[in-house]
């Protein structure tokens, strides 16, 4: 996974180029991400859900990749 610059991640004590590869695993990082797409559009009628996956995607798959990052650089993923 790469992981841009980000200041926040500057307090973390390894700099994001030198986690382990085996930490960022963009296949669990996307796996995730649909099961939390697939938790929130669960309570909408099935003709709803590809409309609003795709308004949450619009609305929050960047922070979540963030968030995602964090996790990972502190070590709770």
């Amino acid at each position: 996974m790469q992981i841009p610059d980000d200041p926040a991640l500057s307090f973390f004590r390894e700099p994001a180029g030198n986690f382990p590869e085996s930490c960022f695993s963009e296949t669990e990082f996307l796996e995730r991400q649909v099961a939390a797409i697939e938790a929130y559009v669960e309570h909408f009628p099935a003709d709803e859900r590809e409309l609003r996956a795709l308004a949450w995607i619009e609305a929050n798959a960047s922070q979540y990749r963030h968030w995602w990052q964090l996790q990972v650089a502190s070590g709770r993923y």
